[in-house]
């Protein structure tokens, strides 16, 4: 398990976004002198690109090969209720529409892509609707994605714990697998979404295999999706590189992590932490 390349977001620096550019090279170099092998992208960044995002993704691309690490991973837009307004659904679907083309240009191995989905009461719950709700929004999208070669992934959900019970589609690996089998693509697994959801991880890894293309890795205390880094919550991540190790995972371990509220300093210090998590879970046996 020694072998794996490690990924994160551009959250281990501190520089003005007045220059997105050098936001983004400083990011880059600051995650290439801690050892990291690759980049996670934010699509948030596209807002900062103006009109020409084509020109934008190019000159991203320049500083990546300058620097020496790559957006190898990515994150499209999420976020829309399935409930929202005909008006927020154009605008919103623009934008992944928008995303797909910047991260096929960009180059990104994977992107993930979130199903509109809710946490509703047990037994208001019904599947066969929440499946053609899921198929309806995200088929368009993978069909955008195929044509310009970029590979989508489905990530999984997690619940918004209440005093009653509740479920969410996409919050178990069968309801996951279910989707992406029919749209014929791979899945991202959040490691906090599933602690959130009380399953056994390995298990759910097991049942997923190959379907597995890109991680989420991430600590809490199984109530708030507050993306620790390892070890600073309650995720047994013995279980998790078991999971992994099962199916014969070999992409990246890519952590998604919150970095708000921290200094230049502290972040940097952050980073050093990270990697040394990441080190760490290589060698759980």
């Amino acid at each position: 398990m020694s072998d794996f390349r490690i990924s994160t977001d551009l959250n281990v620096h501190i520089a003005p976004r007045n220059d997105i550019f050098e936001y983004i090279r400083q990011g880059l170099l600051a995650l290439k002198s801690l050892g990291f092998d690759a980049a996670n992208f934010s699509c948030g960044f596209l807002t900062f690109f103006g009109q020409n995002i084509p020109d934008s993704i190019e000159k991203v691309k320049s500083i990546s090969e300058e620097v020496g690490i790559c957006f190898e991973l990515a994150h499209l837009p999420f976020g829309i209720n399935p409930n929202a307004s005909a008006e927020s659904f154009s605008v919103f679907n623009q934008q992944v529409h928008d995303a797909i083309d910047a991260m096929a240009l960009l180059g990104v191995s994977y992107a993930t892509v979130h199903p509109n989905t809710i946490t509703e009461r047990t037994t208001y719950f019904n599947r066969k609707a929440q499946y053609d709700s899921v198929m309806k929004h995200l088929s368009p999208f993978v069909e955008h994605a195929n044509r310009v070669g970029l590979n989508i992934t489905v990530e999984n959900m997690r619940l918004v714990h209440e005093s009653f019970s509740v479920h969410r589609y996409c919050g178990d690996p069968e309801e996951l697998c279910e989707i992406a089998d029919a749209l014929g693509i791979g899945i991202c697994w959040d490691t906090g979404h599933g602690h959130i959801n009380g399953i056994r991880q390995s298990e759910a890894l097991e049942y997923i295999g190959s379907r597995l293309k890109m991680l989420h890795l991430n600590d809490n205390h199984g109530s708030d999706d507050i993306h620790l880094a390892p070890f600073m919550g309650t995720i047994d991540w013995a279980d998790v590189m078991n999971g992994l190790k099962a199916i014969h995972y070999n992409g990246l371990l890519n952590f998604e992590l919150d970095a708000s509220g921290r200094t230049s300093e502290t972040r940097r210090a952050f980073g050093e932490y990270v990697y040394a998590a990441a080190k760490e879970l290589m060698q759980i046996k």
